[in-house]
């Protein structure tokens, strides 16, 4: 064989070695790349490029830099992005009762929340959302927490429920979260996720509620340093996908992706447990940080258990959902 034909034959196996379908996928995040979310992106990333062999390139756009979340939704739905790890209200817009996932002191734990998740009524609302707006979920929603429990930060000591009856709480555009935490007396502004530090900083608001691991990494406690445990609501990860990309992919490509999630999500829970491990040392280290993660917050849930009841009596809650809450303590 001549050099030229043998030339000629490494350059087509060269060729064929490469990803014939290479593309890029998008993907948007709220948190910073040092956070435990931000670190459970890249392992994603790096996992998808092993398991598609480079066929798949997961780019990852942290701390909302290609808008915010009610903006990068939209951007999902059209397929200008393909994923967005967020919490679970942002499809609520499609479908109103997947409000009552992060339904303030609604859930016991985060088993009797994740049973709530998978039951059969939250799985139709997220049909809906498939419908409608084109957007899926990858793998399984409660695979990765996004916190070990829900946080209250404020400028000015909370002892008791009742230190939060005028409080400026930062919330997200929410009519539930909105309204509930307007039931329990506080003043509620809303703001991106990332202008909550200068918001409190410049007095706009006095507290945010936060998952606990994200305080440090979001340094919310050196504006905020009064930090109690509300357990407000079990909440985890859900990654968001543009149901048109998803269905583009190969049988192999999707099984990649769903393996990528799985392990992504393993590697997630064990930085969570790390970090929850020194969580309350680390931040009472930190100059004038207090911190309660022993606040009692039975007065809140008695409150809030009035709040459903009410609006359950008005018919203004999705249809079964008390009904779907309370089987799922039994499942």
């Amino acid at each position: 064989m001549s050099f030229l034909a043998r030339l000629a034959g490494t350059a087509v196996l060269a060729t064929a070695a490469l990803p014939l379908h290479a593309e890029t996928w998008r993907l948007s995040s709220m948190m910073t790349p040092d956070s435990f979310e931000g670190q459970t992106y890249q392992r994603f990333a790096d996992l998808v490029d092993e398991y598609t062999d480079g066929e798949i390139e997961v780019r990852i756009y942290p701390n909302e830099q290609i808008g915010s979340m009610d903006s990068v939704v939209e951007q999902l739905s059209q397929g200008v992005i393909q994923l967005a790890p967020s919490a679970i209200s942002f499809m609520s817009r499609w479908e109103e009762g997947i409000n009552y996932a992060v339904a303030p002191f609604l859930f016991d734990d985060y088993d009797h929340w994740a049973n709530f998740i998978n039951g059969e009524l939250f799985q139709s609302w997220l049909g809906t959302v498939e419908e409608e707006a084109n957007i899926t979920v990858l793998g399984n929603i409660p695979d990765m927490p996004r916190g070990s429990f829900r946080t209250l930060l404020s400028n000015e000591p909370v002892e008791t429920a009742a230190d939060i009856e005028g409080l400026k709480l930062r919330q997200y555009q929410n009519d539930l979260i909105i309204d509930a935490w307007t039931y329990l007396g506080a003043e509620v502004r809303v703001l991106p996720w990332g202008e909550v530090y200068d918001g409190v900083n410049r007095g706009i608001v006095d507290a945010v509620t936060s998952p606990a691991e994200s305080i440090e990494s979001m340094r919310f406690y050196e504006v905020a340093p009064n930090i109690i445990r509300t357990d407000e609501y079990p909440q985890a990860v859900s990654w968001m996908m543009n149901q048109n990309a998803w269905e583009g992919l190969s049988t192999e490509q999707q099984d990649a992706m769903t393996r990528a999630h799985k392990e992504a999500a393993a590697y997630g829970r064990e930085l969570l447990a790390k970090q929850a491990a020194s969580l309350q040392a680390d931040l009472e280290a930190q100059d004038g940080v207090s911190v309660n993660f022993d606040f009692d917050n039975g007065p809140l849930v008695e409150k809030m258990q009035t709040f459903y009841a009410d609006l359950d009596s008005a018919g203004e809650l999705p249809e079964g959902l008390l009904d779907a809450v309370e089987a799922a303590r039994g499942e």
